[in-house]
């Protein structure tokens, strides 16, 4: 999913838990600090419980903040259907996207 509407997407960052749970997902689901096999490239999902151990965050404001950034295009989103609940890391895509657009207008 793109990013559609980039007033949106600093809307939703200017939540404080908002911008805490997005950045506690973007470390989270990095390699950053971490050693890794050469040519090894694939990003690690995180759910709501490992948020929550990182944040001390209740489920229900971790799953909100999650659905704001969500409903922006900020986060890959994994279903595990056998356990009903959702993985997520941030998707790469959308911000190369926003950055590109942000070049496009002279903001970059």
């Amino acid at each position: 999913m793109a990013i559609e509407d980039a007033w949106a997407v600093v809307d939703a960052l200017a939540d404080p838990e908002t911008l805490y749970v997005f950045g506690v997902i973007a470390v989270g689901a990095t390699h950053v600090g971490m050693k890794t096999e050469p040519g090894t490239r694939s990003m690690r999902y995180v759910t709501t419980f490992g948020v929550q151990r990182q944040t001390s965050l209740s489920r229900e404001v971790v799953e909100s903040a999650a659905a704001r950034l969500k409903a922006v295009g900020l986060l890959d989103v994994v279903v595990d259907e056998e356990r009903g609940y959702e993985s997520w890391r941030v998707s790469e895509a959308a911000l190369a996207a926003a950055a590109g657009e942000a070049v496009r207008q002279g903001r970059g």
